[in-house]
């Protein structure tokens, strides 16, 4: 049941983008809430079969296609908000093939997990895994905004104003809501780490593996980008980059976090 509501919210959002790539064309106002009923109607539909879904794996880990599935949902549900308070549907045309993308991998990953150890089983962990997706999804749409920013840039500074300068956002407005969105994903990071730090001093001690490496790098990464942002009133061009880079390495240490061998290893190499 929850694989065919899964796979129903993936028709939705692949109409949705459809709608949004329309919009980007064409600006219009049906296409505009068309995409953002498409959105908000494949949420629910997939929010339920996440909740199914976590009440069958009970007492289990979180595999590589719940993993993405989560993912997905996150950054729409993130998408959904921006647009509806900032009014920018034009943003639909970027984020949404993305969550698709996201999304398809773990329509397509079947298989079980093991139970997980007792000494794994922790109140925080639940917290940690969604902390560490939520981070992940952040970083996600900052990623897709700093594209943005840079496509707009270029025009700019080419001085060809064609079809993305009329459609896309302001420079200001980007840059704006992503120093936003890398606030609260920096947030929810460093809460990640702190967690992860805690299960890992626990149970098995702690290990600088690749996984490890790319997300305390990431973390320091979008630490200096935070910092540089409030006292060095950094901007533009640099930051987009920035924010792109640390988002590779934070996906990096999500797709290095699960291992075929373990599945209960996995749950506890999370970002």
């Amino acid at each position: 049941m929850s694989h065919s509501l899964v796979s129903l919210a993936c028709h939705a959002y692949g109409l949705a983008a459809v709608a949004y790539l329309a919009y980007l064309v064409r600006q219009s106002d049906a296409l505009a809430m068309a995409g953002r009923v498409l959105v908000g109607g494949g949420l629910v539909l997939h929010g339920v079969a996440l909740f199914e879904l976590l009440g069958a794996q009970s007492g289990r880990p979180v595999g590589m296609a719940q993993g993405f599935s989560t993912l997905a949902f996150l950054l729409l549900a993130i998408f959904l908000a921006l647009d509806v308070r900032y009014r920018r549907p034009v943003i639909g045309a970027f984020l949404t093939p993305l969550a698709v993308t996201v999304l398809l991998p773990g329509l397509l990953m079947h298989g079980g997990q093991s139970p997980l150890p007792p000494g794994v089983r922790q109140p925080l962990l639940p917290l940690h895994i969604t902390l560490a997706l939520l981070g992940l999804a952040a970083f996600a749409v900052a990623a897709g905004v700093g594209v943005m920013y840079l496509l707009m840039e270029r025009q700019v500074r080419a001085k060809r104003f064609g079809l993305l300068f009329a459609r896309l956002p302001s420079l200001e407005f980007l840059d704006t809501l992503n120093r936003r969105l890398v606030v609260w994903g920096f947030i929810a990071l460093s809460i990640t780490l702190a967690t992860g730090a805690f299960f890992v001093s626990t149970t098995r001690g702690w290990s600088w593996d690749g996984k490890s490496i790319a997300t305390v790098v990431a973390w320091a990464v979008f630490a200096a980008l935070v910092n540089a942002r409030i006292f060095a009133g950094w901007r533009g061009r640099r930051v987009a980059l920035l924010t792109m880079a640390g988002f590779c390495l934070v996906l990096v240490s999500f797709l290095t976090s699960y291992e075929p061998a373990s599945s209960a290893a996995a749950v506890m190499r999370m970002p």
